[in-house]
């Protein structure tokens, strides 16, 4: 049988290296300042962790066997002298509690890197939470922020981290909004820099020199009294007009509503056949009316109850309703509604308790005792006044009724203000929203007509009234009057009528300020006053926008 020759490769090609296929080596990529510091603090946490088990990783011996490595000791007397002239290295001296510290080098000296003490506490985490009105990597952000400033404080990072957790938990609580939220953490860093700054100069002694700062020195003795522009010279200079009385009354006057928006938002306008009886409009109100006149439906919780005219209840029950909104948020999943007050759904149950049903259907029914305001001659200077109103009202039984009245001039100074005694029996005072109590309410004497009487007094058919849903205020107040600037409508809600944006929201995202934030309830001057300071701010950013068309 033959057998086959085998095949052997020719000599010349085993010697050709060229032809063997080559595996490129991967390219260095120098690692970024980010990378290299995740990687120290990655090595940090490492020796932490290997900390705490019970041995460290500098004490183990890196070669095999019992013996450590040991440095190389030269046994001449030419290298003992050359080991005795190398340069010492500095080190920096330590406190009691082994701190290092800060220490300025002689000259000579070499710096040495200061090393971190570690002390292998992990910053805490903002729990994930489904459905919450701020997102989780926000509150993460701002919750290091806050760190930052309580470990420049705080004894121990233990007790910082436990302050600032603490510090941005009542942050969450107190916001209804992401915009309120943000607005709440600023106040709350700058309030915890004010500590910081304060503690740092106490500790710090006053030098007797007067000491001058770098941009002083460049700017000169006059840099705080010089300005510089990139206009050319010699142009008109604008000068920005002083707010008087008059001038505050003739900027407002683009800002006044029309007749077809005072109707449009429900504001009582004059019945000329019926004087003293208004024309409103109804609001769009989806439940169905009852057959039974003393039948009404509760504000709060929607339940059915009966009334009586003498204003007692068919049945006492108590009253579960939540009293906050309910608020629609964008998930993974649709859209997702939940209530502002505890985050509940539809389907839960009421977070709050009260001892009485409410309802409001003294707005619906034609209502009576109506005044309107009186003409009168011109000023000189054209000033008819201008000025700021806010209501509280309370619930009684035939509905909701007038208990205070705030109004305020131009320079945020109370023109009037006083407790009103609703005419028939109070039922609930409406404390979260009104911050009225019943205590409040005791010995209170003076009624709708009296008020009614200092206000026709005060103002005129052409003084300016500004407020935000002015019309509540108009028809608890029983006052038909024309010349009106409604912040709700002067800042419209994106999605357009009839939806409004809450006084609360307007102050956070144009004045930078939070309103209302006490649980005692609301302010009336509070809220008048940030009118005021809201139309204010209003006309200098539209003047400054006319300026630069």
């Amino acid at each position: 049988m033959a057998v086959g020759k085998k095949r052997v490769a020719h000599e010349s090609a085993q010697k050709d290296v060229s032809r063997l296929k080559k595996i490129p080596d991967k390219p260095y990529h120098r690692p970024s300042p980010a990378q290299v510091m995740h990687n120290r603090f990655m090595q940090l946490q490492k020796q932490a962790e290997a900390a705490t088990i019970g041995g460290s990783l500098a004490g183990l011996p890196t070669s095999s066997g019992d013996k450590g490595r040991l440095a190389y000791r030269p046994k001449t007397e030419y290298g003992k002298s050359l080991l005795n002239k190398r340069p010492k290295i500095f080190t920096a001296p330590k406190t009691d509690t082994g701190d290092i510290c800060v220490k300025t080098n002689q000259k000579g000296e070499k710096r040495v890197a200061h090393q971190p003490k570690n002390t292998g506490a992990k910053r805490p985490v903002i729990p994930t939470e489904f459905g919450s009105k701020v997102p989780s990597n926000i509150r993460q952000r701002y919750l290091n922020l806050i760190i930052d400033e309580c470990l420049k404080t705080a004894k121990s990072d233990k007790d910082a981290y436990e302050r600032a957790l603490n510090e941005e938990k009542a942050i969450y609580a107190r916001s209804s909004t992401k915009n309120v939220y943000l607005n709440v953490a600023v106040n709350a860093i700058k309030r915890l820099r004010s500590e910081t700054a304060t503690t740092s100069n106490q500790a710090v002694k006053k030098s007797p020199h007067k000491t001058l700062s770098h941009e002083a020195m460049l700017g000169g003795s006059k840099a705080a009294n010089t300005s510089y522009t990139v206009h050319r010279s010699g142009g008109a200079k604008y000068v920005e007009e002083k707010l008087t009385a008059g001038v505050l009354y003739k900027r407002l006057q683009s800002y006044i509503l029309t007749e077809e928006q005072l109707v449009e938002n429900g504001f009582p306008r004059a019945n000329p056949d019926c004087p003293g009886t208004p024309t409103i409009k109804p609001r769009d109100d989806k439940k169905a009316k009852s057959s039974d006149s003393n039948e009404r439906f509760c504000r709060r919780c929607g339940k059915r109850f009966i009334v009586y005219p003498n204003g007692t209840y068919a049945r006492e029950e108590d009253c579960v309703h939540h009293w906050g909104k309910p608020w629609k948020r964008k998930t993974a999943g649709g859209i997702d509604t939940r209530y502002t007050c505890c985050q509940g759904d539809l389907s839960s149950k009421g977070c709050q308790v009260a001892k009485y049903h409410v309802h409001e259907n003294n707005k619906v029914e034609i209502p009576t005792g109506f005044m309107k305001t009186f003409p009168c001659s011109p000023p000189i200077d054209g000033d008819y006044g201008v000025y700021a109103m806010d209501c509280e009202m309370v619930y009684t039984t035939a509905g909701v009724e007038l208990a205070r009245v705030t109004v305020i001039d131009m320079d945020m100074v109370s023109a009037y203000e006083t407790l009103v005694k609703p005419p028939n029996k109070v039922v609930d005072c409406n404390t979260r929203f009104s911050g009225l109590t019943d205590q409040d309410m005791k010995g209170v004497r003076t009624t709708i007509r009296d008020v009614q009487a200092v206000l026709l007094s005060l103002f005129n058919d052409r003084t300016i009234l500004i407020g935000h849903s002015l019309e509540s205020d108009l028809i608890a107040l029983k006052l038909i009057h024309n010349t009106v600037v409604d912040t709700s409508v002067v800042f419209p809600h994106r999605l357009g009528p009839p939806y409004k944006r809450a006084l609360k929201t307007l102050m956070a995202d144009y004045m930078k300020r939070i309103i209302q934030d006490d649980v005692g309830g609301h302010d009336s001057k509070e809220d008048a006053v940030s009118c005021m300071e809201l139309m204010i701010w209003k006309i200098k950013e539209d003047a400054k926008k006319l300026r630069r068309s």
